[in-house]
Parts: structure tokens; sequence; C-alpha cells
């Protein structure tokens, strides 16, 4: 954990890569950080509802190293008046902790902010093991097939371009309908992918059991670990969380905070796999750069007739 971001604002990024017992922690500091920073370990734990040793093992799974640390950033925090959220119960619906009061230039820092804090906690949430495992999923399929919805398909969109970059096939449907009719009929060599922050989209689970019941493995990209659509997929890829956690996910949540960590996660797992493979991926990126060079020459030639 580094020391230009906030500890709150860090406990949010990991919470979803946190397990069950560690999360009802972080949950609670989040809600009531007033009362975390006055609580000894002992009072902490009691207030959570677990053991001392959850505390500890909270503490350390943050990157600090023992119970006073996390005291003092906490501390640090509070007497420095760094905003947890929003002033009033309405302040964070539109974006964030985005309030009323916002101006230009606090709205710009504090999204920059935000989505540079994400950026830094997928270098925790990301698991360089599993990410290895993922590339080589990737490679052993003949074609990839994505499932996502709402602004999770941005990610998906994303995936088709880079991929198709170094010869990988992917496919993409927006329509959830027939996102669940094809994970169906997936046929061997099929890798499923489906990308859903909250892990609970439902056509998107959907996708990826239909997926899975067709015999094919499964990848799932999710912030939260214990979600139903990691209980489908062989192998999960935790991107941070993109909303504060107070309890359940709110409604109708799509900052695209989360989807920068899964727009990072898509761009690191197609490195990966093309630098597995150096030599035929930078082949077919200058073979598709001949095409793109002569479309852009045709069209700048069209525009001057």
């Amino acid at each position: 954990m580094t020391d230009d971001i906030g500890i709150l604002q860090h406990i949010q990024s990991l919470r979803g890569s946190l397990k069950p017992s560690l999360r009802t922690v972080a949950d609670a500091v989040l809600a009531r950080p007033a009362e975390a920073r006055s609580m000894n370990i002992k009072e902490l734990a009691s207030s959570c509802g677990v053991s001392e040793a959850s505390i500890s093992r909270f503490v350390r799974g943050i990157g600090l190293p023992n119970y006073r640390a996390f005291q003092l950033r906490m501390v640090e925090e509070g007497a420095s008046g760094t905003p947890t959220r929003g002033q009033t119960p309405d302040d964070g619906l539109i974006y964030e902790n985005i309030g009323r009061n916002d101006t230009a230039a606090t709205i710009l820092t504090k999204v920059a902010h935000r989505n540079a804090d994400v950026a830094r906690a997928c270098l925790s949430t990301l698991d360089p093991v599993v990410l290895e495992k993922a590339a080589r999923m990737v490679e052993k399929a003949k074609t990839l097939y994505f499932f996502a919805a709402g602004l999770s398909a941005l990610a998906a969109e994303n995936a088709l371009l880079r991929f198709a970059r170094i010869g990988k096939p992917a496919i993409f449907h927006r329509d959830r309908n027939n996102q669940i009719l094809l994970a169906g009929s997936l046929q061997p060599g099929s890798l499923a992918i489906a990308i859903s922050d909250s892990g609970r989209t439902n056509q998107t689970v959907t996708a990826l059991y239909a997926a899975k019941a067709a015999g094919v493995p499964t990848i799932a990209i999710t912030a939260f670990a214990e979600a139903p659509l990691a209980k489908h997929a062989d192998l999960t890829l935790i991107t941070p969380a993109g909303y504060q956690p107070a309890g359940d996910e709110p409604l109708y949540y799509e900052s695209m905070v989360s989807k920068f960590g899964q727009l990072l996660a898509i761009d690191v797992l197609y490195s990966l796999v093309a630098v597995h493979d150096y030599e035929a991926s930078t082949a077919a990126v200058r073979r598709g750069n001949q095409f793109i060079q002569a479309s852009r020459t045709a069209r700048r030639q069209n525009d001057t007739d």
C-alpha cells in the first residue's frame, strides 16, 4: 500500500478480493470510518462479529504490517479531512463521491484520482499466477466468446480489437439473449470469458453457466471472488470494485471506474498472450498495419477528391 492513496479508497478497491469474513470488516470500516478510527482491535472485532485474528488478517490483507499502522493511517486520513463518501445522502448518485457542491476542479480531481486508485489496486487484485493460467487458456482456444452487459460490454469490445490484432478469433454479441443462446451451443475449442463488476448480472451469469454446461473452459472477470459468476468459472480474474460497498450493490450503478479495471485486465491478458508467442504476434500486427495504413491513405485521397 502506497502513501499517496487514501486508506479508505484502498480498502474499497480491494474489498471484492477479500474473503467473506474480511469483507465484513472492510464493509464496517467503510460504512463507519469515524467509529473505526477510535476502536482498538478488540472493539473492532466485536463490532464486526469476527475474531481478533480476522482483524489482523484484514490489516495484513490491505498491505499494512499491524493494527497500530492501520489505526495511524485511519487517524491521519481523518485529520486531513479526506472525504470518504458524499456529504449528503444524495451525494454519489451522479458519480462516485461527487456531490452538489462539487466544481469542475474538484470533480476533475476526484475522478482522475479514483481512476488512478483503481489502476494501483489492480496490482493487488490481479494475481500474476492466475493471469498466466488465463493466458494459457486463451492460447489453447480456437475461438474466444465474451459475455457482458451494460458498460462491461466496453471491456468485451476492447478484447475483440486486441485479440484480433494477433490473429485470435473472438466473438461478442451485445444482445443478451443472443449471448445466452450462443453460450449454450459452444463447441470444443471454445473459451468463454464473462465480465461483470458485481458478478451478479443475471444474463451474464446465465451465459457463463450455459457455457460451462456445454463443456467448454470458462473465465470470469469480476470484482467479487464469491459472486455467482465466479462459481461457474474455471478461473477468476479479480478487478477492483467500482462502487463504495455499504452492504448490497446499488440498484443501478454504471460508473466507468470499475470498467477501467476491466479494461486494464483485458489489456494485461492480451499483452501476456502476445508475449508468449512474440514472433507470431508481431507478424500478425505488422500484416494488419499494412491494411490499416492502406485504408487511411485511400480515405485521405477520397477526402481530397
